[in-house]
């Protein structure tokens, strides 16, 4: 009886390992994202869609960080992703060593309220990390990111 438990017991861990590696692939399908603290972090800003309004917000943004961030070395991208994204303009800010930076740079903002965030140019603006932004992009959605950054930041 001893003989047989062992093995059972190992088969038993390969199939609950299975189904929650297949949980976690059912939950990463639905758009599910992860925390992880210590994670390289980008910032994201949503915008309206203005094309002619771009330029100016890059440079506003530019300039924030030019006066409020000036040793963080951040660079400032604009991205376009297709599908639900496509007609969304967003400004990608990288990066930051890990969450607590982030966090820190999303507060500055909410602490100097600069212009560019008062002209009803931007509809959001959060941190993500890496492994999730490469999911928002592989997805081509914001979907469901939102209530799980304010569920874990």
């Amino acid at each position: 009886m001893r003989n047989l438990f062992i093995p059972l017991t190992i088969v038993s861990l390969f199939v609950f390992q299975g189904t929650s590696f297949s949980q976690q692939d059912q939950l990463t399908e639905k758009g599910g994202y992860t925390m992880d603290a210590s994670e390289e972090h980008f910032f994201l800003f949503v915008l309206n869609n203005r094309p002619a309004d771009l330029p100016e917000m890059r440079g506003e943004i530019t300039k924030y960080i030019w006066k409020f961030h000036p040793q963080s070395k951040l660079k400032i991208t604009q991205i376009k992703i297709e599908g639900e994204l496509e007609n969304v303009p967003l400004i990608h800010v990288q990066s930051f060593p890990n969450k607590a930076k982030a966090m820190a740079f999303q507060n500055s903002l909410k602490t100097h309220r600069p212009d560019f965030l008062q002209m009803g140019m931007t509809i959001d603006y959060f941190a993500v990390s890496k492994s999730n932004y490469e999911r928002i992009v592989r997805n081509k959605s914001l979907a469901g990111y939102k209530p799980f950054f304010q569920g874990n930041y």
